[in-house]
């Protein structure tokens, strides 16, 4: 590999557009996208393997050398959470409906946040807690996230501490909000202290939390609950088995169901049906995450590039809030683009090669000269209309051949 040379912030931008492209082909191993079958391909003409392979290596957020307080397990990413954390507060406000779950990002290797897990697929990675919508166009935003490090001991559960801190990042209580979340965290003790913030909350329950009533005896098809004066309902609803919900948001009333597919019509109670729908919104931030990884197998603990998948779902969430109509292909096709500094749709025109961009910016003229020996095909009839016409002008400084009316013009604005 060559001796190390300063980077700048266009290839940072070209490297995390490398990263995103990847993940729209997740099954090829990294270096494969510098094989003999992609030789023509993008990631050879932005940069070499080796260069890629540099910055992947050199990546740090912070300076080994600086001092750090002894008890931040995640000291060496401390920045890139402070940053992400204030712009998810402030980008974006949820909606009044909102739930908080845990997933696993993989990770093998050593470190104090890794946790195993049999349950997830995963089963070995660092735990994050999460605050998302469910609902609308922004389902799947990521408002506050916690990465779990074995620090959440304190006078109350690390479930309920989980839970505040997580409310509290995204400041959010004291605003009407109604919380969806599952048995690890529900308890009586949590909802009335989020009763008391002005919080609503709705999840599955254990039986035998402290403060559970005792004597809920619900027979098949029927349902049995308790209340208490400040409005926290204990519900008990037996389908194939029993189901026990806590909600702060709700009565007892049983709603019915569109039929199904086989045309049968259901009743279940109406707190049942809104935390079927409202545990979603975890689920869909992960699997729109999962769809296409930026995040590769690596042995440094540091390199979470979770995060990038992470953030590229709550810009997509936003797109679509903002009225935006892509799919999350065609946004990533967009992001790439725009990160790698393209001439023309993504993946269309090519690239002009880096040690040429300085020389490009300096100019900032683009004059029309003949092309060499012969005609050739115009790069803008043949990507954008796919029409084959040949020309004999071409870009002096893009070097790419062009129709001299319109396509010159059309492509260089």
């Amino acid at each position: 590999m060559k001796e190390w040379e300063d980077t700048t912030v266009r290839e940072i931008r070209s490297y995390l557009g490398l990263r995103f492209l990847m993940g729209l082909r997740s099954h090829c191993q990294v270096r494969g996208f510098w094989s003999i079958h992609f030789a023509s391909s993008i990631f050879p003409k932005t940069m070499t393997r080796d260069r890629f392979d540099s910055l992947t290596s050199a990546i740090h957020f912070v300076e080994n050398e600086e001092e750090r307080q002894g008890d931040d397990r995640l000291w060496k990413v401390r920045p890139v959470l402070d940053v992400l954390d204030e712009t998810f507060r402030t980008v974006f406000i949820p909606n009044k409906t909102i739930t908080v779950d845990e997933r696993l990002w993989a990770f093998k290797r050593r470190h104090h946040a890794v946790q195993y897990n049999p349950s997830k697929r995963a089963r070995r990675g660092m735990k994050v807690y999460k605050l998302c919508s469910f609902d609308g166009p922004e389902a799947g935003y990521t408002s506050a996230f916690k990465i779990y490090t074995g620090q959440d001991r304190g006078e109350c559960p690390a479930s309920m501490k989980a839970v505040i801190d997580l409310l509290e990042k995204a400041h959010l209580f004291d605003k009407g909000y109604e919380m969806h979340t599952d048995r690890w965290y529900s308890s009586p003790t949590l909802f009335n202290h989020l009763q008391a913030r002005k919080t609503s909350a709705v999840g599955t329950v254990h039986n035998n939390r402290r403060g559970m009533p005792a004597d809920l005896r619900a027979s098949r098809g029927q349902i049995d609950f308790q209340s208490t004066p400040t409005g926290m309902m204990c519900l008990q609803w037996v389908d194939k088995r029993a189901v026990t919900m806590l909600s702060t948001a709700h009565t007892s009333r049983i709603v019915t169901l569109p039929p199904n597919r086989r045309g049968e019509q259901r009743s279940k109670p109406e707190v049942v049906v809104s935390y079927n729908n409202g545990i979603k919104g975890v689920d869909l931030s992960d699997q729109l995450a999962r769809s296409y990884p930026s995040a590769r197998k690596t042995i440094k603990w540091h390199k979470i590039f979770n995060l990038l998948d992470m953030t590229v779902v709550n810009a997509l969430a936003v797109h679509r809030v903002l009225g935006g109509k892509l799919t999350q292909v065609d946004f990533r096709l967009e992001l790439v683009h725009g990160l790698l500094q393209w001439g023309g749709r993504p993946g269309t025109f090519r690239r002009v090669p880096p040690w040429q961009q300085e020389k490009q910016d300096d100019q900032q003229t683009h004059m029309p000269a003949d092309t060499p020996f012969r005609c050739w095909r115009c790069s803008y009839c043949w990507n954008v209309h796919r029409r084959r016409k040949e020309t004999r002008v071409m870009c002096a400084s893009c070097k790419i051949s062009l129709c001299a009316s319109p396509c010159f013009k059309e492509f260089h604005t």
